[in-house]
């Protein structure tokens, strides 16, 4: 049986890449450097799910009601790094990247020759989830670092029979649980490899993958005994919000086929350029490589069994499959392309895609900081997005008029979900605990009546999804809080605006129980 490594050195027009580590430093550098810089310079604040997971993190909770914490950990420990600017979170979102490019490009040598492999990585340039709106820290965002090492080891557990592999993998299947409960969808591909294949089988019947679980699920068992004391919390988001909400679709048997539909439709439109990249690999001639059945099966499970099942569960619950699910779904794409073509490539044919692939990055790095810059002068809107929000201003107010009647940190502050997500991550008391939406239900980590005893600030906005409902919380359950003003804001913007509107936040005390003024 041929392998790659030799057809293509016996190739006259192969040429072997020198140096694969500096190439590979390049495009790694490539998207520390832009997508720190560029995000940092052209953003006020930082995405509203990283700001909320940074809410969440400083608790350093084992679980909250949406997503399990290892996301909001990392997040949250990078935020505190820096108490004036956000550079080490966009720095974190690129060393998310940087670690998958590494993993993808381990995998994709075991495939192909020198210049194959780094393609492999440099062609994610045309997948938008690695070349845009990539400043983001989430739990989605997490998974590619996660997912990609948990692919890579089990390969190596399974093809080197290691048992120090298996632990390994034990360990990157423990933390992508701790990522996010998507984690099934590869989990679900990974069991498949391992039974219809001899190389799996083999590996089922040693010691191996039975320690690797048992090591899973240790670094998972204080979060699934968290889910079990909060009565499956985050998993109940899920149902209310996707699987048995009426805020999407029509509630006819049409959904079953409609959101899968759409959902293939937006992943199309988020690898459509990858495509347009690897046109010359497309006209180039074909090596005769063979693949052993193992590689060929593991590397398909990798690259289309998360998306087949996600389809799997719209088609069969009819429940909207959200575009952003995909997010860590095709860091394989590239590498089963490859395989898939066989292309004979050069030295002029890989400098080519090389040099497209970066244009490619620096165009969409360039207009998304674009966008965040220039958004205020054609969307008249722009100040209702986080970007351009006076997140510090308000914050800071809410400290002020605390500070106005305490001498001691505020203890809690309280409002709509998202609003408070926001400002508390820009908190100088790191220790101030967030009451999203003056609901319990959303603040898993605290309990009202420790509200009610130790007191805080309640920001209040109108015109906001659930403003009505938290602002009848706050009638209902707060009549003694005091009203301390309605405060105007401007946003804030890179550029020159004129004209700015006024953003109203009323902010509310209530006393506290064991502090005297």
């Amino acid at each position: 049986m041929q392998n790659e490594a030799i057809t293509a050195e016996s190739s006259p027009t192969s040429v072997e890449i020198k140096h694969p580590y500096r190439w590979l430093s390049l495009i790694c550098l490539f998207q520390l450097l832009f997508w720190t810089m560029g995000p940092w310079l052209a953003r006020n604040t930082l995405h509203s799910d990283t700001l909320e997971g940074i809410a969440w993190g400083n608790l350093w909770q084992w679980g909250y009601d949406k997503h399990p914490p290892l996301a909001a950990w990392i997040a949250a420990f990078f935020s505190n790094l820096s108490d004036t600017s956000d550079w080490p979170v966009y720095l974190l979102a690129q060393i998310c990247v940087v670690i998958a490019f590494i993993a993808i490009w381990k995998l994709a040598r075991e495939y192909l020759t020198g210049a194959g492999a780094l393609l492999a990585v440099f062609l994610l340039q045309g997948i938008l989830f690695y070349s845009n709106r990539v400043e983001r820290v989430t739990p989605d965002t997490l998974q590619h670092p996660v997912w990609a090492l948990l692919a890579l080891t089990f390969y190596f557990a399974v093809t080197r029979q290691s048992i120090s592999y298996w632990l390994i993998t034990g360990v990157m299947a423990g933390l992508a649980i701790l990522t996010k409960y998507q984690a099934i969808v590869l989990f679900a591909p990974l069991l498949i490899v391992l039974l219809i294949t001899s190389e799996g089988r083999k590996a089922l019947s040693s010691v191996g993958p039975w320690l690797g679980g048992i090591v899973a699920l240790t670094i998972a068992a204080p979060h699934l005994y968290w889910l079990w004391e909060n009565n499956f919390a985050a998993v109940s988001y899920l149902e209310d919000n996707y699987v048995e909400s009426a805020r999407y679709g029509t509630g006819t048997d049409w959904d079953h086929l409609t959101f899968p539909f759409s959902f293939i439709k937006n992943s199309l439109g988020n690898i459509f350029v990858l495509f347009l990249l690897m046109i010359p690999l497309f006209r180039a001639p074909k090596l005769p490589i063979v693949y052993p059945s193992f590689k060929k099966v593991f590397l398909i499970a990798i690259a289309t069994g998360p998306f087949a099942f996600t389809l799997v569960f719209g088609l069969v619950t009819g429940e909207k499959l959200v575009p952003r699910w995909a997010t860590p779904y095709f860091a394989w794409l590239p590498l089963l392309i490859l395989v898939w073509l066989r292309p004979l490539i050069d030295y002029q044919r890989f400098k080519k895609i090389v040099l497209w692939c970066l244009l490619t990055g620096l165009i969409f790095v360039s207009l998304r900081c674009s966008y965040l810059l220039f958004k205020p002068l054609f969307d008249d809107d722009y100040w209702d997005s986080v970007e351009f929000m006076p997140l510090r201003a308000q914050m800071l107010k809410a400290e002020e008029l605390w500070s106005h009647h305490y001498n001691q940190p505020m203890h809690y502050l309280g409002g709509l979900h998202y609003h408070v997500a926001e400002l508390i991550a820009y908190s100088h008391n790191r220790k101030t605990t967030p009451f999203f939406g003056l609901n319990p239900a959303e603040s898993l980590w605290m309990k009202e009546e420790d509200f009610r005893k130790k007191g805080g600030i309640i920001v209040m906005v109108d015109g906001k999804r659930n403003s009505e409902q938290v602002r009848q919380r706050l009638e209902k359950n707060y009549p003694q809080a005091e009203f301390l003003g309605r405060f105007e804001f401007e946003p804030v913007t890179k550029i020159k605006i004129n004209d700015k509107p006024k953003l109203v936040v009323e902010y509310y005390l209530i006393r506290p129980q064991s502090i005297q003024k």
